[in-house]
């Protein structure tokens, strides 16, 4: 009797201005994500998709862990063995203090932790971030690499505080095709408008939408307005 085996998706959340949703929708089909939902804002759409998850072959882990575990135990043996039969010949070698002879010893050093590196920030364009972030695996990009990056603001009449609860501005993207969507402090984006010259540091992050969390989502670290 065969059983089947269940599936497990990893999911991804794009939003997209509306009537752009078939162009999204064709690029990411073809990256191997499958098309779940739509769901269809005022300005905005957002487009849910799933893959399924790669398999991890846990038999080969287990039979690669048992090895080590014989491995490790045959070392600890080995070690065990050489230790007792040198005991014997340390004790021997061991100097008997004479009289009024003080034995000392050197105060231990204690050691210092070394500080925490700074973060690396990586300088790249408004295009490239936004075609890596569209790209299979997001083009290697992880929770918590940051980007230095400059760009324009426009369509603000979009922005907004979405459905994660964080006020967002958009990046005009591939000379205004795209955008790039950057959660920042709204109290930041006082005084901005479109054509607004920005130079940002921004954080790859998670969000909860509707209680399901996705990456791939950016925050500003840092803002400052170009003249």
């Amino acid at each position: 009797m065969s059983t089947a085996t269940s599936v497990k998706y990893e999911t991804r959340s794009v939003k997209t201005v509306r009537g752009m949703e078939a162009r999204t929708r064709a690029k990411l089909e073809k990256e191997g994500w499958e098309f779940v939902a739509h769901s269809q804002g005022t300005l905005r759409s957002e487009l849910i998709f799933r893959r399924p998850r790669p398999v991890v072959p846990w038999k080969m882990i287990g039979i690669g862990g048992g090895l080590l575990a014989i491995l490790v135990i045959v070392l600890l043996t080995i070690n065990a063995l050489g230790r007792g039969g040198s005991s014997s010949d340390d004790a021997a070698t061991i100097p008997t203090p004479t009289p009024f002879q003080v034995v000392t010893t050197e105060a231990s050093t204690p050691s210092v932790e070394p500080a925490p590196a700074d973060p690396v920030i990586t300088a790249t364009t408004v295009d490239e971030l936004l075609d890596n972030l569209n790209s299979a695996q997001m083009g290697g990009i992880t929770v918590g690499d940051q980007f230095r990056l400059t760009g324009e603001l426009f369509m603000s009449k979009l922005w907004m505080t979405g459905a994660a609860g964080e006020y967002n501005v958009l990046i005009k993207a591939h000379g205004g095709g795209d955008d790039l969507s950057v959660f920042v402090d709204k109290s930041d984006a006082a005084g901005w408008q479109d054509g607004t010259k920005i130079q940002m540091v921004v954080e790859m992050g998670e969000a909860t939408i509707n209680g399901e969390t996705t990456n791939g989502w950016l925050r500003a670290l840092s803002v400052e307005t170009i003249p």
